[in-house]
């Protein structure tokens, strides 16, 4: 090729990559443009719906007063638009604004606020505020974002009160399940309460469920599964009994399968009265094997290796002579008066619990299913610890339960269900213990636990 022929190549390849470039698609525009033509149609269905309402608006003696504007933000975008106004004596309406589920002095739809709960139970509020700006192309502020949490939290209040209310309520279908799964553990989680006081607060989180299946080669799903959270232990264990009680059904042939780290509130005693409670006649309780684990090896890393290892042998065959046996050779290696305190300390826990280290495998159970709770944790941990967040009470309680909804797609239920449309006769009724025993006269059939508070024992109130 020579050098003209050359010339006039590069000339050619450069003239289309250029012509290329000038009709490129432009994908911003298009979705600018997609924008206002969404916009232009919302506004065309007002209008629409505005002039269909009117016969009937004035066949119930309303009459239009005028047209006003009103700003709203909305999942594709800020929105200002024109609804009429309807008037009856003192009573005033505007259709246009129920029609769009829109409250008086509302700048944010119901479908926006949800976005922001969403999107809240996995970000910062700050981030959360970016997301929508990129997302969305409208802009909210963290304390929008802060306002859509706390409406979860009356949603959850609403909906617990509900319950109460029902005169006739149809029975969930009870789980048949020859083995139900249960876990206990706490979540420590700053908090500030009155007068800017910081402290930590323990969230009680359980675990409900009957086993696990596998969906993919490597990929196993827990069956049934159900999560409690609360930071009040007494309450949490309420909700868990209600639970199983409503949702399992319990013969002779069912285990309780428990398992926690032993630590206060989640002791074996705990569960044993749950057992209790519900009339389970077998129950495998399981000191986790994570957290067991961790307590040996702590205790062992000052001593030979070998002494580890017989530990681990004794538990893996559960053989209490042998970690007897272990446990007297370390006493006679201590040199410290603090060393003994440690050792004691372990030595009668591990004494105590030794029937709780039996592996699964000797009592005739699978291993799957056992000692989940640190992964289900982890939900809960990654947006609610680290990065110096602080909560107040209330708002812990409700970001964890927020979190836990979001996982199992139910936090578009709270905001949407049906059971909102039932509660709007209720909602405006005060509420409490004797309204509500007097308005259900035949409760359905849910059984309440109520905790004895003399003896720490699980009292049942069943009706």
């Amino acid at each position: 090729m020579t050098i003209s022929e050359k010339y006039f190549h590069g000339f050619s390849i450069f003239f289309k990559s250029s012509t290329m470039d000038c009709m490129r698609f432009d994908e911003r525009n298009f979705v600018i443009e997609l924008d206002e033509y969404r916009r232009q149609e919302f506004l065309k269905r007002i209008r629409d719906y505005d002039d269909s309402i009117a016969p009937t608006m004035r066949q119930n003696g309303y009459k239009r007063v005028d047209a006003t504007e009103r700003t709203v933000l909305f999942t594709f975008g800020e929105i200002t638009f024109s609804r009429n106004r309807w008037r009856r004596g003192q009573k005033t309406l505007y259709p246009v604004d129920d029609w769009l589920g829109l409250e008086k002095y509302m700048r944010y739809s119901p479908e926006l606020i949800f976005h922001m709960a969403k999107h809240a139970s996995k970000l910062s509020y700050r981030e959360v505020c970016r997301t929508i700006c990129d997302a969305y192309r409208i802009g909210v502020t963290k304390d929008a974002v802060l306002k859509a949490t706390k409406v979860v939290g009356q949603l959850l209040d609403e909906k617990e009160r509900y319950r109460f209310y029902l005169e006739e309520e149809q029975a969930p279908q009870r789980i048949k399940a020859s083995k139900i799964y249960l876990e206990g553990d706490g979540v420590m989680v700053k908090t500030t309460s009155s007068g800017n006081e910081r402290s930590n607060t323990d969230l009680t989180h359980f675990l409900v469920h009957t086993g696990v299946k596998q969906v993919t080669k490597d990929r196993w799903i827990l069956e049934n599964k159900h999560e409690i959270v609360h930071v009040n232990h007494e309450k949490a264990k309420e909700e868990l009994l209600d639970y199983l009680y409503n949702h399992f059904e319990i013969t002779d042939q069912t285990i309780l399968i428990t398992n926690s780290d032993n630590g206060k509130g989640y002791t074996k005693r705990t569960f044993i009265e749950i057992k209790k409670a519900l009339g389970i006649k077998r129950h495998e309780h399981f000191w986790d094997e994570y957290h067991l684990n961790q307590k040996i090896k702590t205790f062992f890393k000052p001593y030979p290796e070998t002494l580890y290892n017989l530990a681990q042998k004794a538990i893996q065959t559960h053989k209490k002579s042998l970690l007897i046996t272990v446990l007297d050779t370390v006493e006679s290696l201590i040199e410290t008066e603090e060393q003994y305190e440690t050792y004691y300390s372990f030595r009668q826990k591990m004494i105590r619990n030794f029937k709780d280290t039996k592996p699964a495998k000797l009592r005739g159970l699978s291993h799957k299913g056992i000692g989940v709770m640190e992964s289900q944790h982890r939900k809960i941990t990654y947006r609610m610890k680290h990065r110096g967040m602080y909560w107040s009470i209330k708002g812990a309680c409700t970001m964890a339960k927020m979190i836990l909804l979001e996982r199992i797609d139910q936090l578009d239920e709270l905001y949407f269900g049906e059971w909102r449309k039932s509660y709007q006769p209720y909602q405006s009724q005060r509420f409490s213990a004797g309204r509500a025993n007097k308005k259900i006269k035949e409760p359905p059939n849910i059984r309440r636990y109520q905790s004895g508070h003399k003896t720490g024992r699980w009292l049942t109130h069943a009706k």
